[in-house]
């Protein structure tokens, strides 16, 4: 909740030059008026003391507020020690990693092969290179590149279902250079 706005004005002032106003005093004056209450003065006299007393008793109930306030900011609200300020500052409170796992349901470390082993070799040989097919009613044509060193080659294979019998099995191969 934000602090709403000041709602009392001064009861004197210590401005000077162009800021003076009708509530300004002087240095010497504030002096005067503070020595008087460290004093009691405002308490001795009875006649001025019944006439002061309903503000009196309001002043201090509101220097009890203020200081109740003064209370709260210094004990009740968490501020953080310089300590503190430093460890966030160089971030030594890091959740620690707890480490790898050995297995496909915990983290791994970076070298730790996760798929099988015809599935490693099969990536490492290019076994599953990309291609295109096509495919009609009666026909089918696959479309593949394969690379050997340097050498790449357009390996094409066709299926004819078109007759009664066996499907048919063309193949071919074009050397790209």
């Amino acid at each position: 909740m934000a602090l709403a706005n000041k709602k009392s004005s001064d009861i004197f002032n210590k401005n000077t030059g162009g800021s003076k106003n009708s509530k300004s005093i002087t240095d010497a004056i504030e002096l005067e008026i503070k020595n008087k209450f460290d004093n009691g003065e405002h308490v001795e006299d009875n006649g001025m003391f019944e006439t002061l007393a309903p503000a009196l008793y309001a002043i201090q109930q509101l220097t009890e507020d203020i200081e109740e306030i003064r209370r709260f900011v210094t004990s009740e609200i968490t501020s953080i020690t310089t300590s503190q300020a430093n460890a966030i500052t160089a971030n030594t409170s890091k959740t620690t990693f707890p480490g790898f796992g050995t297995s496909s349901t915990t983290a791994l470390r970076g070298d730790t092969t996760t798929i099988s082993t015809s599935q490693a070799s099969a990536i490492t040989a290019n076994t599953a290179k990309v291609s295109q097919g096509l495919t009609t009613a009666n026909m089918a044509m696959q479309f593949s590149v394969a690379r050997k060193g340097g050498q790449y080659t357009l390996l094409v294979t066709i299926l004819d279902s078109s007759g009664s019998g066996k499907p048919v099995i063309k193949t071919g191969q074009i050397t790209l250079s």
